[in-house]
């Protein structure tokens, strides 16, 4: 193993632990408090947006902080490590939770922590590589091991046949015990290098660069939209396996594994893809590729599971590209920003990431519950016909159409290697 993919694992080694709880809390929590506590799901849909909305606020703020260099951005890392592990064992392992307000709080705490620890540590990442394709590696890396944790915690009540509320509790214990590790591996041993900017960075002039930055501008609509695209059947998929396929438990988790496993499988495949093609091409070719089969759940019947984890195996494969392409793409956009502008914002700029992908969370979760309540949708007995096409339109057709628009939109995206080598060359000599 070379210095390079040594460094690579030790930095990625913590979002294995971060990504453990991620999808499963984003996925699970709104059954779960609904089935477990008794809270009634138009309220949880309120709470999700309310916590969404301050958690938006937050992520331009943190980016903010981490460029303005008033302390080493692994502070910010290790203080997101402590308040995400304590808000995820208020919430997950707490019997007695009765109070709306509760959840609000913790929730809120649970995406602070998140956020103060991941945009820092994309920060960090893009100071740690330079290289068009190395960043790409880099990425595709730092998701494997993000993917890898979600398997692992999929493949829990699998092997040992344990209940959601079950697999929640064994989730808050194996991120705690990993993200202490990795924190430590990654403050030890991997270095910030961080680069400090020459004149002082304006927040009202940093607004006014990005606009100016054509690049940015063409990459925030095609996140824009593909985020509501990935949203729509996040929130919505305990409720699609239940409600219009006739599943439990058991249906869920192994859906979700073989996703995450296709996922983890497509990784080094879309890294290498994306080194012949380039990563606009395989991005947009994932895009469509994805729209394509979740046409399949239209076809769908009650109980046709086998047809449903197929459909799920090829989309999961797709999210790989999703995932490990967007971040290379953005650091890329910060190397051309910092060169044109002469502002290190890289900070803001991954800030952006993740405020788009929590703000169309919001947005989604309030639209989706808020509709579901008013059709009366009730966990403790058969759902409406309309609580049925609203679930099959929201969870299919929505995310159908946004993937064919941001495939659409990338189309006019045209940062390459060599554009960006002439770049570099400036910045670094």
């Amino acid at each position: 193993m070379n210095s390079i993919s040594l460094r690579n694992i030790i930095y990625a080694f913590p979002a294995f632990a971060f990504s453990i709880p991620t999808f499963p809390v984003m996925i699970m929590l709104p059954a779960f408090f609904a089935e477990v506590h008794g809270f009634e799901i138009s309220v949880i849909g309120i709470i999700i947006f309310i916590s969404k909305l301050i958690d938006v606020i937050t992520d331009p703020l943190v980016g903010w902080l981490n460029d303005k260099n008033f302390f080493p951005r692994k502070v910010f890392l290790l203080i997101g490590g402590a308040l995400s592990g304590l808000a995820l064992t208020q919430l997950f392992l707490n019997q007695d939770i009765d109070q709306e307000i509760f959840l609000l709080v913790w929730l809120s705490i649970l995406y602070l922590g998140w956020t103060m620890f991941q945009i820092p540590y994309l920060s960090i990442g893009y100071d740690l590589e330079k290289n068009y394709f190395l960043r790409t590696k880099l990425s595709a890396t730092r998701e494997f091991f993000i993917l890898l944790g979600l398997f692992s915690s999929l493949g829990i009540p699998m092997f040992f046949s344990i209940s959601n509320e079950k697999l929640l509790e064994n989730i808050v214990f194996i991120a705690l015990l990993f993200g202490s590790i990795g924190l430590i591996l990654f403050c030890s041993l991997i270095p910030e290098n961080r680069r400090i900017n020459k004149r002082k960075v304006k927040f009202k002039k940093v607004i006014e660069n990005l606009k100016k930055n054509i690049y940015f501008s063409r990459i925030f609509f095609v996140l824009v939209v593909n985020n509501l695209a990935n949203v729509f059947p996040m929130v919505l998929f305990a409720f699609f396996i239940t409600y219009v396929l006739g599943g439990d438990d058991s249906n869920r988790q192994t859906t979700l594994f073989f996703y995450f496993f296709f996922s983890i499988i497509s990784v080094p495949i879309w890294t290498i893809i994306s080194k012949k093609y380039g990563k606009k091409e395989v991005w947009s070719f994932s895009l469509f590729l994805s729209a394509i089969f979740f046409l399949l759940v239209f076809f769908l019947e009650n109980g046709n599971f086998l047809f449903f984890i197929i459909i799920s195996c090829i989309t999961g494969f797709c999210l790989g590209a999703d995932l490990i392409i967007p971040p290379s793409i953005q650091a890329d956009i910060t190397d051309w920003h910092r060169c044109k502008f002469g502002e290190d914002i890289s900070g803001v700029l991954f800030s952006i990431i993740t405020f788009l992908n929590k703000l169309a969370f919001a947005v989604v979760s309030i639209f989706v519950f808020g509709i579901m309540g008013v059709l009366d949708f009730d966990t403790d007995g058969e759902i409406n016909s309309n609580v049925r096409l609203f679930i099959i339109i929201s969870y299919a057709l929505a995310p159908i159409l946004l993937k064919i628009l941001a495939a659409y939109l990338l189309m006019n995206f045209k940062l390459k290697e060599n554009e960006l080598q002439k770049i570099q060359k400036k910045l670094y000599g």
